[in-house]
């Protein structure tokens, strides 16, 4: 075996120690770039993370605004104690015309329509009577919030009024069952009650509702009881001052009307104040046909 001098042993460990360094060295940078590199990814993933975060953050904000305040830029409050939120209360301005989105409509359920809206033996009638069995599952029209559950022995029976963040409240009377409670949020379609015959009823019905502001609707203006779908969407609310001024009606001077005597008739009502009889139609919302009642007032002006 050929020795070679110390020196040369001394040299190449030296070498060999280097060569480690060096590629050690260059091991380690590639590491810390790689590292680098995956806290930069990292850190773009949770600055990403972080803004989805937020957003949904904000969204389940928004939402529970919504729950809690539907409608809050057109109703001043939460009146739990009357089905139309403006009784008793004054300086509170109905919009003259409003959209109304119509397209999450669900139909509360499906059926006959046995009583239409309009004057019935003496009484307004202000919504449809839909026809069901008791127990039938009622659903909500719209998402929204419950704002009255109550029990109404001579009227609606047990019955819901619920807002909506489209600006309608509906009013589901004559209940068997309740199945949400009042302040409770749901979605349209949602299950609130079943069916029955509680209150002023003669048959099992779902006596059904649109209101604006306590404003009741014809709800066949809204809603095509043949499909059970929205007639139009968005649905275009008019006040009535809107409506005579749409149907150049509105005249000038404050309104004027007629108290219903025995024996008056459209025909005479319209003679005595130099109107026609189509014109005291459309400013009573009425029908020539229509049976006037003795003490009902007429508007002729």
């Amino acid at each position: 075996m050929r020795l070679f001098p110390l020196n040369i042993y001394i040299i190449v460990a030296l070498l060999c120690a280097a060569s480690t360094a060096v590629h050690a060295d260059i091991v380690s940078d590639v590491h810390r770039r790689m590292h680098r590199q995956m806290q930069e990814e990292q850190s773009d993933a949770q600055l990403f993370q972080a803004l989805v975060d937020s957003l949904t953050n904000q969204n389940e904000e928004d939402e529970s605004t919504f729950e809690l305040y539907p409608s809050l830029d057109l109703y001043t409050d939460w009146d739990d104690a009357h089905v139309d939120p403006l009784r008793g209360k004054t300086g509170i301005s109905i919009p003259d015309t409003m959209a109304i989105d119509m397209s999450h409509f669900y139909a509360p359920i499906v059926g006959k329509i046995n009583s239409p809206y309009g004057w019935r033996r003496r009484r307004m009638h202000k919504g449809v009577d839909i026809k069901l069995y008791t127990g039938d599952t009622i659903r909500a029209a719209f998402a929204g919030r419950v704002r009255i559950k109550k029990f109404d022995r001579r009227g609606y029976g047990y019955y819901y009024v619920i807002r909506h963040s489209n600006g309608l409240e509906t009013v589901y009377g004559h209940l068997s069952k309740f199945i949400v409670d009042k302040d409770d949020y749901v979605k349209a379609g949602d299950p609130i009650g079943l069916g029955g015959s509680t209150g002023r009823s003669t048959g099992p019905h779902l006596h059904l509702e649109f209101r604006v502001m306590g404003i009741a609707l014809n709800p066949a203006d809204l809603i095509d009881f043949n499909t059970f779908t929205p007639k139009q969407n968005p649905y275009i609310f008019r006040s009535k001052k809107a409506k005579l001024e749409q149907e150049g009606l509105a005249g000038s001077g404050e309104a004027a009307y007629h108290r219903v005597k025995s024996g008056d008739t459209l025909g005479g009502i319209a003679r005595k104040y130099h109107t026609s009889v189509s014109r005291l139609c459309k400013l009573n919302n009425i029908r020539s046909t229509t049976t006037l009642r003795i003490g009902q007032r007429i508007r002729y002006k």
